[in-house]
């Protein structure tokens, strides 16, 4: 439900005009279905038991998991019907791209055929979803597309120094010891590693985590990456190595996590503390919500006064996420009056997979819309057919708002007029500018038209007139 909230602002001593300080603004309050994610684990490590947990109570993430128990053995979690993952890892783009985000856990390039890579790569770029890759990474993606979408440089184990060699389970080797990872400035700031909002608080709750355990070794830092947490003591080529890094790919998100224990943020911490959950579900969130939805319904402003005509972009893609330019839309509007309204909505040639209506508000309150699209392909019955927008139309303060003077407006009368402008600064101009016609005056006069002689005349006339007529006509 789509709630109306009033910001109002307390009238100042001597202030005269108290309309322009309250502000209407709309706040969605509907449910909204659950982010779908899709995570494919290579074993039953702690890291996967874990973030199950984390998002198993949060309404608004729906975690289907795949998980490799054995050689050719896999159990499915999370999901929605029987042959949801029926046939493992999605075999098509239409199959795949109905989740907003995908997570490979310690997963190894073979179980992935040339296709599949390359539609993951596809799935970040294109279709806009979210991409996470944990723990450690198989040496057998260096040369494929998962390679390009990742945020940090893939390097084989040959290649590094003897200290950093030795892999991410614990054990003599440097990679594998304890640490307490360290937060870079970017990672200080960022949405999702906050565990509180105030800074200080913050900085507390993070020094309170437990250590984490092993570290993957990656190469470096690709350009526009953004590294948010790293090892407080290895280093890889005069660089820290990165624990968690970030950036943009396509239209998308990807996440590179370079550690498989953060599980011990929730095992060696109180049971009340909640910062593993926290962590988990904010960066789950973050790369979901980067994946548009199939329709989306944009208004040309935030809101609308009476009188106003308000323009509505319908945006709908179809089941691969390409432009449908075959779409039929109807769109119905629900006036505060209960006013039920039905128009289509026309493609505009110009864009693809666009689609615009318009109408005038003519009564204050909430306007809630329901969009239904039917595309070429038959796919009106799906449920992501349909798209619910609302706007709130408040009564015109025009007269109230912008009270400055505006100078431009007022030139550009003056023009239309065949006047001119003058601002105060250029008023000693104005004298200048004015013509002065010399030996010309005006003179006002009253004349009295009733005792005029020629208005005499002019009755006895008409009575004239009238008498010949009759004469003429034989009348008396």
């Amino acid at each position: 439900e789509a709630i109306v909230y009033e910001l109002e602002v307390e009238l100042q001593s001597g202030e005269i005009i108290e309309q322009n300080n309250e502000y209407r603004f709309l706040v969605d309050n509907s449910e909204k279905e659950p982010l779908d994610i899709l995570y494919i684990e290579g074993h039953p490590r702690n890291e996967y038991k874990f973030i199950r947990r984390a998002v198993e109570d949060d309404p608004s993430l729906r975690l289907a998991t795949y998980l490799q128990t054995g050689p050719e053995k896999y159990y499915r979690q999370g999901i929605e019907s029987p042959t949801e993952l029926s046939s493992g890892f999605p075999r098509s783009r239409e199959e795949l791209y109905q989740y907003e985000s995908l997570i490979l856990g310690d997963i190894e390039e073979s179980f992935f055929n040339a296709d599949q890579l390359q539609m993951i790569e596809d799935f970040v770029a294109e279709r806009g979803g979210g991409f996470l890759m944990s723990g450690m990474i198989d040496e057998g993606f260096i040369s494929t597309p998962i390679a390009d979408v990742l945020p940090v440089t893939l390097i084989e184990e040959s290649f590094l120094p003897s200290h950093l060699r030795g892999g991410i389970r614990r054990g003599t080797q440097a990679t594998g010891e304890l640490f307490f990872p360290r937060l870079t400035n970017n990672g200080e700031f960022s949405p999702l590693l906050r565990l509180a909002a105030d800074d200080s608080e913050n900085d507390i709750l993070w020094r309170q985590l437990t250590e984490l355990q092993g570290v993957y070794v990656t190469g470096r830092i690709k350009p526009g990456a953004t590294v948010l947490m790293e090892h407080p003591l290895l280093q890889y080529q005069n660089q820290a190595l990165p624990l968690l890094a970030t950036q943009r790919f396509g239209s998308g998100r990807s996440v590179a996590l370079t550690t498989a224990s953060t599980w011990r943020w929730q095992m060696m911490m109180p049971s009340a503390d909640e910062s593993h959950e926290t962590l988990w579900r904010q960066l789950l969130r973050w790369l979901a919500v980067s994946a548009p939805e199939r329709v989306t319904i944009d208004f040309d402003r935030e809101f609308y006064n009476v009188g106003d005509e308000v323009n509505i972009t319908a945006t709908v893609l179809d089941m691969e996420y390409e432009p449908d330019n075959d779409a039929t839309l109807w769109m119905q509007t629900n006036n505060p009056l209960d006013i039920v309204t039905d128009s289509p909505m026309e493609w505009d040639i110009e864009e693809d997979g666009v689609y615009r209506a318009s109408f005038v508000v003519e009564e204050e309150g909430v306007y809630d819309l329901l969009v239904d699209v039917a595309s070429a392909a038959g796919e009106g019955a799906s449920g992501a057919s349909e798209k619910r927008a609302a706007f709130v139309v408040t009564p015109s303060l025009r007269e109230y708002n912008n009270a400055a003077m505006d100078g431009g407006l007022l030139a550009r009368i003056a023009e239309a007029s065949g006047g001119t402008y003058f601002n105060v600064d250029g008023i000693d101009a104005l004298a200048d500018t004015v013509e002065f016609t010399p030996n010309a005056f005006s003179q006002e006069f009253q004349i009295d038209l009733w005792d005029q002689p020629w208005l005499l005349a002019l009755l006895i006339s008409l009575l004239c007139l009238d008498w010949v007529a009759r004469r003429l006509k034989g009348l008396s």
